[in-house]
C-alpha cells in the first residue's frame, strides 16, 4: 500500500508538471516539422514498420503523444493513428497543432501504464521522449505489448536525459553542452523555469538509474519479444544542428521491438 501511494503521488506531481508545460511544448514541434525534419523522422519511423496485411493502412497507436509531433506527420502520411496522452492540456496543443489532421487522428486521455484497448488492437506503437518519465515501465512495456498485433513493431525514442543527476562524469558532460550551447548562440533547452521540478521528480523515477538502452532490451526479451534492436546513435540522424549542441552528452536511442 505505501509503494502504490509513493507511485500515485509521484505521478499527480508529473500530470500537474507536463500539464503546466504543454503549452510550451509547441514550440518543439514547430521547429521539428520545419525544413523538411519531419520527413527525416517520418521516414526513421516507416522504414521500420511492419507491412500491411489485407491492404489496408496501419494501425499506429502515439503513446505519450505530448504535442502531437509523431501523429501529426505519420497521419499526413495516410496512417491511421490514435494518439493517447496522460495530460489534458498536452491533448490540448495537440489538437491545436494537427490543423485539419485532428480530425484523423483519434485523440485520447489515458495512462500509458493501462492502455485502455482491447488486446492487439494496433499494427505499430510509437513514442518518443516519454518511456524516461514512467513511474512503472516494465508495468508500461507489458501492457504496449499487450495491445501490440503478433508481429507488429514497437519504436521507442528516448534517451539517458537525466542521468546527469545520479553520475558526476554525465554531470560535468552536461555542464560543457550548456557551456556549448551558449557560445553558439542557440537556445538552451535546459534553461526553462520549473526545471529543478523536473529534476526533482527525476530523482525518484526509476529509468534515471537504469542504464538505457540495455534495460529496456533486456525487459523487452524477458517479456517475450520476438525480436529486440537498438540503434545508440538515432538522434545524430534525426536532431537539428540545435538539438545536437544541447544533447551532445545524452545522445538518442531508437529501440525496435517485434512482438
Amino acid at each position: 500500500m505505501m509503494m502504490q501511494t509513493v507511485t500515485n503521488t509521484l505521478t499527480s506531481e508529473n500530470l500537474r508538471y507536463w500539464d503546466k508545460r504543454a503549452a510550451s511544448y509547441t514550440d518543439v514541434v514547430q521547429k521539428n516539422l520545419d525544413g523538411g525534419w519531419d520527413a527525416v523522422w517520418a521516414d526513421m519511423l516507416i522504414s521500420r514498420f511492419p507491412r500491411a496485411r489485407d491492404g489496408r493502412a496501419l494501425r499506429v497507436l502515439d503513446v505519450g503523444t505530448g504535442p502531437g509531433f509523431y501523429a501529426i506527420i505519420l497521419a499526413a502520411r495516410g496512417y491511421r493513428v490514435t494518439a493517447v496522452d496522460f495530460s489534458a492540456q498536452m491533448l490540448a496543443e495537440a489538437r491545436r497543432n494537427a490543423g485539419e489532421l485532428a480530425e484523423r487522428i483519434d485523440f485520447r486521455q489515458m495512462d500509458a501504464h493501462a492502455l485502455d484497448f482491447p488486446d492487439a488492437s494496433f499494427d505499430v506503437i510509437v513514442t518518443r521522449n516519454l518511456t524516461w518519465n514512467l513511474a512503472e515501465p516494465l508495468r508500461a512495456y507489458r501492457d504496449w505489448l499487450r495491445v501490440l498485433r503478433p508481429g507488429g513493431a514497437m519504436l521507442i525514442f528516448d534517451a539517458n536525459w537525466y542521468a546527469y543527476l545520479v553520475d558526476d562524469e554525465r554531470r560535468a558532460a552536461f555542464d560543457r553542452d550548456r557551456e556549448n550551447v551558449r557560445d553558439a548562440a542557440v537556445e538552451d533547452h535546459e534553461a526553462y523555469a520549473d526545471s529543478a521540478v523536473m529534476e526533482d521528480i527525476s530523482l525518484r523515477l526509476p529509468m534515471t538509474r537504469c542504464t538505457r538502452p540495455q534495460w529496456d532490451l533486456a525487459a523487452l526479451h524477458a517479456l517475450g519479444c520476438a525480436r529486440v534492436t537498438a540503434v545508440t546513435d538515432i538522434g545524430e540522424r534525426v536532431w537539428n544542428r540545435e538539438e545536437k549542441l544541447n544533447y551532445a552528452s545524452t545522445p538518442g536511442f531508437l529501440i525496435h521491438a517485434v512482438k
